[in-house]
């Protein structure tokens, strides 16, 4: 198998994983189940073709979704990709205002926000969501790098080299921001309540302001250093 189909592969596993996900965290949320009497309507003529009870109505929705998301993975490109992260994050929507304090969907949607997943569980799938982004993001210009190559002259081995150094480095630094993340998340309460005596510091601001900054400027400094690397290199 060639090195571009294993990247596609790689591409249609992560695209595919991150819909599913925020799929099955959505409809565990309440304004999934104050929409469902409509969104039963709308696929009855489904159900009824296919001679299933309103009890698959979330398998369907489900099935529906997934293929979405395998259309714009078969797509391939940068706005294919960009319209997978729009449909995922609006699919994530909901779980966000289900932990949101200030429910101003009561007002169009008269809902009793009742989240029926953890903070930990909608932390991670948002999490994962750009993750997925980030990493089709940059397949996508692998794939376009060893185009360029082959067309200069390249040989195919030594691009293929070069393209799984490219995923190895993509995937060390995903997995490394995921930790980082997390540690952040599960830390936080315990430095809120360390530092909970500053009354007059505005704490979470800080807290995730330094992270945050921190964070920018090393992802900074190492794409500087690595589009300085390519033009000694040319």
């Amino acid at each position: 198998m060639k090195t571009e189909q294993y990247i596609r592969i790689g591409e249609l596993w992560v695209a595919l994983m991150s819909t599913f996900l925020v799929g099955i965290t959505l409809i565990r949320t309440s304004i999934y189940s104050s929409l469902k009497p409509y969104i039963t309507m709308i696929l009855s003529p489904i159900l009824v073709t296919l001679g299933l009870s309103t009890e698959f109505i979330e398998m369907i929705l489900l099935i529906l979704i997934m293929a979405l998301s395998f259309l714009f993975w078969r797509g391939g490109e940068d706005v294919h990709f960009g319209r997978l992260f729009t449909l995922n994050m609006f699919l994530y929507f909901p779980t966000v205002i289900d932990f949101s304090t200030f429910n101003w969907v009561n007002i169009i949607l008269p809902y009793n926000p009742d989240p029926q997943d953890s903070a930990l569980w909608v932390f991670g799938v948002g999490i994962m969501l750009q993750i997925a982004y980030l990493f089709l993001r940059y397949t996508v210009r692998f794939r376009y790098g060893r185009s360029e190559l082959l067309n200069r002259g390249a040989e195919i081995e030594d691009v293929d080299k070069v393209s799984w150094g490219q995923m190895y480095y993509l995937a060390a630094l995903v997995a490394g921001t995921s930790v980082i993340c997390f540690i952040l998340f599960e830390m936080y309460p315990y430095l809120d309540g360390f530092l909970g005596n500053v009354k007059q510091l505005p704490l979470p601001h800080i807290i995730i302001g330094i992270a945050v900054s921190f964070m920018v400027a090393g992802a900074t400094v190492l794409y500087l250093r690595s589009v300085g690397d390519g033009k000694i290199e040319e």
